[in-house]
């Protein structure tokens, strides 16, 4: 059943019965064996090895066995790039980034912001940059692999004088580039990602000025040897789509990679899974429709490392440490949407129920199989976020 529909018909149950309070002192029913040993940190088994990647994983499983991961972490079962983000908020992210170094080709540090646009001079703002875990995360490389550092810059607050003025005076194009290149140069990132598709539209800039302002960019940075990755928005099945296939191939000669952020399908307004996996794969055939087309490996099909736990006064995002304390409260059976291969299932609150949405072991490997036969790669939002045996299926 339809994840969206079969959580609006139990909303409506919810409402119509009343407060419900947690279920509590009810055993555990079923002659299956329930693994009673925390694992946390490096284990001799990986999550196949372990039969932990199943349709329907069982809630002890996940609270016991998520915090162990295979202790080797330079093994590839992934093959094509990866790409984790990581934020200086979430300092653990920074940990796991170091821990399974061997399973990422590029990691991005959310550290840099140019906020205004209408100075003289581009200042870019570094004060986030960590030069210690810079130099610890390349150490870690070596001759057969080795990770790119690619921090996201944001373009935030520009005003559409601001917008144009860049788009139309060559001098403060030149300005920006000499500010980025300094930057890569100083603290030796590989390249940039660029978070400005989005601002610069709703901003009131239109497709073709966005578009001109990116690949002026991104042609210069890679004249420099300075790798340029695009965050994009997926389809939302619209008229007029934000990012379309016209301006993929237009920006694909200068880019390393676009970054496709397929999460947050659903919303609080709008329950359900965060990235139904036809719409992903609708998302990656809109850009570049022909099957095996080389210009497909530029795509980082968005995997969440997140859930949302929509409640009756609306919910918020969740992390792993969030999800597994909802889930030792729990006591039901955590669902499979076959539709949209993601779980939920149904929590007990004092103010009626709600509904968790979660990534499992199981709805990742879907998201890379999918990686896999259309032949992108992946990008993480974020690192840190997630449970520690995910990183096995990379």
């Amino acid at each position: 059943m339809n994840a969206v529909i079969l959580i609006g018909i139990l909303c409506l149950v919810g409402l119509c019965t009343g407060t419900i309070s947690p279920r509590t002192g009810k055993s555990r029913k079923g002659k299956g064996k329930t693994n009673s040993k925390l694992h946390k940190g490096p284990v001799d088994q990986d999550v196949f090895q372990r039969n932990l990647v199943v349709e329907n994983p069982k809630q002890q499983d996940i609270l016991y066995e998520s915090g162990g991961y295979f202790r080797d972490t330079k093994y590839r079962r992934f093959k094509a790039d990866v790409l984790g983000y990581v934020t200086p908020w979430n300092g653990y992210g920074f940990e796991i980034s170091k821990i399974f170094h061997g399973k990422f080709t590029m990691v991005s540090p959310v550290w840099l912001s140019l906020p205004f646009g209408n100075m003289s001079t581009y200042q870019l703002s570094t004060d986030a940059v960590q030069t210690r875990w810079i130099k610890e995360m390349r150490s870690n490389n070596n001759a057969n692999h080795s990770v790119k550092l690619i921090p996201r810059i944001l373009f935030e607050h520009w005003s559409m004088d601001d917008i144009i003025r860049l788009y139309s005076n060559t001098e403060s194009q030149a300005q920006l580039i000499v500010t980025l290149l300094d930057a890569a140069q100083t603290f030796h990132f590989n390249g940039y990602v660029l978070e400005i598709w989005n601002q610069f539209i709703f901003a009131g800039a239109n497709l073709p000025v966005v578009t001109s302002i990116v690949r002026s960019i991104a042609h210069k940075l890679k004249k420099n040897n300075v790798d340029v990755i695009l965050a994009v928005p997926p389809s939302r099945g619209s008229q007029v789509e934000l990012f379309s296939k016209q301006q993929f191939d237009e920006l694909a000669p200068y880019m390393k990679a676009f970054s496709l952020m397929t999460y947050d399908y659903s919303s609080i307004q709008r329950p359900g899974p965060n990235s139904p996996i036809d719409w992903a794969r609708q998302c990656v055939e809109l850009l570049v429709p022909k099957k095996g087309d080389p210009k497909r490996s530029q795509i980082l099909l968005g995997i969440n490392f997140y859930g949302y736990n929509y409640t009756p006064d609306g919910g918020r995002a969740i992390l792993a440490s969030e999800y597994l304390e909802i889930l030792k409260l729990f006591k039901g059976k955590i669902q499979w949407d076959d539709k949209s291969k993601e779980h939920f299932f149904e929590s007990k609150l004092a103010m009626g129920n709600g509904y968790v949405f979660y990534p499992t072991l199981y709805s990742i490997k879907h998201r890379l199989d999918l990686a896999n036969e259309l032949g992108t790669g992946i990008s993480i939002w974020e690192l840190g976020q997630g449970l520690n045996y995910f990183y096995d299926l990379l």
